[in-house]
């Protein structure tokens, strides 16, 4: 039997996500249009994933394990490959026979990785939300990547909107209708299911596509991409904590890619989502919880604090903020899932439980003898 240890978050705070969407236009009639009389059930969350060949030959074990949970939904935080292999796509329907020679191109060797993320998430039985992360589109822009197949994180982030997020309707065997925040940024999702409202933003690693123009691109083009994006993403985060006190939700859950509190990457153009989850998250009376990939491994920590230099308790530094738990997912190597229950009866909403599937653990190298 696989190994499912329960977890328990600081401050008496556990962890599940949820995630019903509307894609429709951003009015407050069909951003709680969804089901929210059901007061409890389990959501999957997931994402990093398949990274390789290696991932690939896991990916099954993980999809099979959640449709045997019998999900309500499930939400995958971004990265449906792996960094270095390269954003291969279909030629441009204008131009298929005459692709621009930048592009990384899809053939018979190399498949459209988007059209095998979708044919990949329709497996599930339970609709999937869908953010992206980086290695999707703003990595693509790097010279290094496997072939030197370089595309383009603009256009690449224009052709995944177009496929992922074509009409009002989630991914997954059995889709539901989703709130989309507007026809330009599709991927951002508002929602309240039970007593909960969830947020989904995109909002990638590598320093939030800042380009500086060492990597990722031309430098004014990403920056211009991230001054407009980072704009979107604030307003949905202030319009989505209005929308929960408005539905008198009793916990708040918001998805994004970005591991935002990683001490090994580049940090800076996080400054403004951070300071925004600090108002939002002290001004909310319940729970939040943010949920990530990007790190690969799996974690649930309180890194959000304020910006005090001395403490409550007179110690230096900033207090944390108590009602704020951040829940990494597995990914890359570790090809599991988390699964996140909601109760609206549970004075904490929120309880996750991590999922090891044994046929995707691997045989441990012990110590060399003494």
């Amino acid at each position: 039997m696989r190994p499912h240890p329960v977890v328990s978050l600081a401050a008496g705070i556990t962890v599940t996500l949820g995630a019903v969407v509307a894609l429709t236009a951003p009015t407050a009639a069909s951003a709680d249009r969804d089901d929210r009389h059901r007061s409890s059930y389990t959501v999957g969350l997931f994402g990093d994933m398949p990274y390789g060949d290696y991932g690939r030959a896991h990916y099954p074990a993980v999809i099979a394990d959640m449709n045997a949970a019998h999900l309500a939904f499930s939400l995958f935080d971004g990265d449906t490959k792996n960094g270095s292999e390269p954003c291969y796509a279909d030629p441009h329907p204008e131009d298929p026979a005459n692709p621009t020679p930048d592009k990384a191109v899809a053939d018979a060797t190399h498949p459209d990785v988007y059209k095998s993320t979708l044919s990949l998430f329709a497996q599930l039985d339970a609709p999937v939300i869908y953010t992206p992360g980086d290695n999707e589109w703003t990595d693509c822009d790097r010279p290094s990547t496997v072939g030197g197949a370089v595309s383009d994180s603009s256009d690449r982030l224009a052709y995944l909107r177009k496929l992922s997020y074509p009409d009002n309707r989630s991914l997954g065997r059995h889709k539901m209708t989703v709130m989309r925040q507007s026809a330009a940024y599709p991927e951002n999702v508002r929602f309240t299911k039970g007593p909960v409202t969830y947020l989904a933003l995109n909002i990638p690693g590598s320093d939030n596509n800042f380009a500086d123009g060492t990597k990722n691109g031309p430098a004014a083009e990403g920056q211009a991409e991230y001054a407009a994006r980072n704009a979107a993403n604030l307003a949905w985060l202030r319009t989505g904590f209005a929308a929960a006190k408005a539905a008198h939700s009793k916990g708040v859950l918001i998805v994004t890619q970005a591991d935002m509190w990683d001490p090994s990457a580049v940090l800076t153009h996080y400054a403004d989502t951070k300071a925004e989850l600090f108002r939002q998250t002290t001004a909310f009376a319940g729970p939040v919880v943010l949920v990530n990939g990007d790190s690969h491994s799996f974690e649930t920590t309180k890194p959000l604090t304020d910006y005090a230099t001395v403490n409550a308790a007179g110690l230096a530094g900033p207090n944390v903020v108590e009602n704020f738990t951040r829940v990494t997912t597995f990914g890359e190597a570790q090809n599991h899932w988390v699964s996140l229950a909601v109760d609206a009866q549970d004075p904490n909403v929120f309880t996750f439980e991590q999922h090891l599937i044994a046929a995707n653990i691997p045989a441990y190298t012990p110590p060399s003898a003494p």
